[in-house]
């Protein structure tokens, strides 16, 4: 097998204890922009795609995904994790969150 990347979580700590403590972080440049990328848990994320309508038959949900994504994963700045896609639907920006939400998944499986 590949190797795990994932430190597992004792069970006693919490998803936020989790990422306070363990979750590994990146920086990224998108545009002239940098964000600071923070790792999630593998369960957290499975729910979540699975809340989303991303892993089955259900409808999409984009939004609320990528939404749920900057909230979590993106540490700085901090209206991004603030405000999530608000932030980029203030400036009427496509292009951005596209590309910070690939960067996320990559880094995500790295």
């Amino acid at each position: 097998m590949g190797k795990n990347n994932w430190p597992k979580r004792p069970k006693s700590l919490s998803e936020k204890g989790y990422r306070k403590y363990m979750a590994k972080t990146k920086k990224v440049t998108i545009g002239e922009q940098e964000f600071t990328l923070q790792s999630v848990s593998p369960s957290w994320y499975y729910d979540f795609n699975d809340e989303c309508g991303n892993t089955g038959g259900g409808k999409r949900k984009s939004v609320k995904y990528m939404d749920g994504m900057f909230k979590n994963c993106v540490t700085s700045p901090p209206e991004v994790k603030a405000q999530g896609m608000a932030y980029f639907d203030e400036k009427e920006d496509l292009r951005t969150p596209e590309k910070l939400i690939s960067a996320i998944e990559t880094f995500l499986r790295e």
